[in-house]
């Protein structure tokens, strides 16, 4: 039992210290769009899917988004503007990446005859 409790413990720490890491690179990441003092800036977790997990950074009533995955951690995409009649980006769900939607991404863009 003694052993459990030790190798809980162990894990525990690991875990935090992991945490803490992604948490001082979420801040670090987050404050490069911010104008704002390091000791100022308050992030959160947003929301996760099973390949992302979304951080808000923010300070002074701004704000920005915090992809961190496996691979590291990045500033989350601008989501792309919808222009005139054409398709709008779908936020997909798993990566949180702004794609088009699936049926219009398959078929060849070509230039429509006006």
């Amino acid at each position: 039992m003694r052993n459990a409790a030790k190798a809980f413990v162990l894990f525990t720490l690991l875990a935090g210290g992991c945490a803490g890491t992604e948490q001082a690179t979420v801040l670090q990441v987050g404050s490069r769009n911010l104008k704002c003092r390091r000791s100022e800036l308050e992030s959160t977790l947003s929301r996760t899917t099973p390949k992302v997990r979304e951080y808000l950074v923010g300070c002074d009533f701004m704000f920005s988004r915090v992809h961190c995955s496996d691979q590291g951690c990045h500033p989350a995409e601008v989501k792309a503007p919808c222009i005139g009649d054409l398709p709008c980006f779908e936020e997909d769900p798993i990566t949180l990446e702004w794609r088009l939607p699936p049926k219009l991404a398959t078929l060849d863009q070509k230039p429509s005859a006006r």
